[in-house]
């Protein structure tokens, strides 16, 4: 790839201002970046000395954000629960448990995991999150990491904003610019109102950004405005969190007036529509959202509650939900929920001048998805152009068969290039036997 790498004959999504499709297509990249982007016999023709990956009954698209997902060890192991219940009896004190070096092996677990299914950028909220960043160095893949920030009373097992704040000042635009620190707080009935105060002015002087969930529980969410009078997102409204920079996850039951602050701010939602379902959480209106410009990036929240991180599985849920919600076979059409997994999760997180399209110019993040299979046949060209509803309702991150951080290639033919995939798995399975001996006289009787 010295002079470059020409990816020819497969159907490219732009995922530009237009979303251009362009069926026999090729994209250049040089020096990390998107050089060219066109009609396969024109590049071609243009380029005839440079190295070709032949994409021909392929799809090649921008690599999948994932705008919020936690790390992880134990799936599978905490079913069957509604959200409070599930993190006091399995959740908490797991973190309890956690050493750094088992949220290493986490963290490379879930990342190795993410670029197997085609996800190139993250939004991780987890705990030693200077060993998620060596992780992600390590991995290739592009992070931004949120540590688990809590200072309510007996719930100092978890980060603090002074550990966050050297992370920050450690971490933050290392391995060339790939990895990001942001400010995170856990949940409002974690923190106090100081500590979402403190955390604005920090994401201020710092300038970076916030990450904290929304509410994805009824319950919660009418508790909390019977105690303190106001909605989720109106108390992070008062305590000065909303805003560009920010991003809250789930925010299933949102009232008109909190989508309204939403749209107002400038404060992006992480919609977890699996988690949700999973948890009996409901589901958020994303359709709402998007009627008022809000911008709604898809995230798989943690493999203790999805049980996976396959964000191609994700993609097919966001259109089904607000359909069945609405009764509208037209609520989210696939191509919009394409955006929201590329250009839109890559805006929230600040990132989409430079990720989230096929543009020349831009940072060469991008995936290539193997058509050839029964499952996406036939695949269709002209007036019947049927590469994004396949991508949307049939694929899964099994089928990525390439992937490409700032150009350099970190999965060719399903093979991860910058890790060992079975000794991550070994490490992983080690770390989880360990995690739930360490775990156990935490869990409450």
């Amino acid at each position: 790839m010295e002079n470059g790498l020409l990816i020819t004959g497969g159907t490219v999504l732009t995922v530009n201002e237009s979303n251009e499709v362009i069926e026999n297509g090729a994209v250049l990249i040089e020096k990390g970046r998107i050089a060219d982007v066109g009609e396969a016999s024109a590049l071609n023709a243009k380029y005839a000395n440079v190295e070709r990956l032949d994409a021909s009954g392929r799809v090649v698209l921008p690599g999948l954000v994932n705008l919020h997902m936690h790390s992880g060890l134990i799936r599978g192991t905490a079913e069957d629960l509604p959200v409070f219940e599930w993190l006091t009896k399995y959740v908490d004190p797991k973190h309890r448990a956690l050493t750094e070096e088992l949220a290493y092996a986490a963290a490379r677990l879930c990342y190795a995991e993410s670029i197997l299914g085609g996800t190139t950028c993250v939004l991780d909220m987890y705990r030693f999150m200077h060993r998620c960043a060596d992780a992600a160095e390590r991995l290739g893949l592009r992070a931004t990491l949120a540590p688990y920030v809590v200072d309510k009373p007996g719930m100092d097992y978890f980060e603090t904003l002074d550990g966050n704040t050297r992370l920050v000042e450690e971490r933050n635009r290392s391995a060339n610019g790939r990895i990001r620190v942001w400010f995170a707080l856990e949940h409002l009935t974690y923190c106090t109102e100081g500590a979402y105060r403190r955390a604005a002015e920090l994401a201020e002087k710092y300038d970076t950004g916030i990450h904290t969930h929304g509410e994805e529980s009824i319950e919660m969410a009418r508790r909390l405005k019977a105690e303190t009078g106001r909605w989720p997102v109106e108390l992070f409204h008062d305590r000065g969190i909303l805003g560009p920079r920010t991003v809250l996850a789930h925010c299933v039951w949102l009232q008109e007036s909190e989508m309204e602050l939403l749209a107002k701010t400038g404060t992006s939602v992480a919609h977890c529509p699996v988690s949700n379902l999973k948890l009996a959480s409901g589901i958020a209106p994303v359709k709402e959202l998007l009627d008022l410009g809000v911008t709604v990036g898809i995230g798989t929240d943690g493999v203790k509650e999805n049980n996976s991180l396959d964000m191609l599985e994700e993609l097919k849920f966001v259109p089904l939900l607000q359909k069945a919600r609405l009764l509208d076979a037209t609520a989210i059409p696939a191509e919009t929920a394409l955006r929201m997994a590329t250009i839109d999760g890559a805006k929230a997180l600040g990132l989409d001048r430079e990720i989230g399209s096929l543009e020349i110019g831009k940072k060469a993040d991008l995936i290539v998805v193997d058509f050839r299979k029964p499952h996406l046949t036939p695949i269709i060209r002209g007036k019947y152009n049927n590469a994004v509803s396949n991508l949307v309702y049939a694929a899964s991150g099994a089928d990525v068969s390439h992937v490409f951080v700032g150009g350099v290639p970190l999965l060719k033919e399903r093979r991860l290039l910058t890790d060992d995939a079975e000794a991550i798995r070994l490490e992983a399975q080690e770390a989880a036997e360990k995690l739930f001996e360490l775990r156990e006289p935490y869990i409450p009787v």
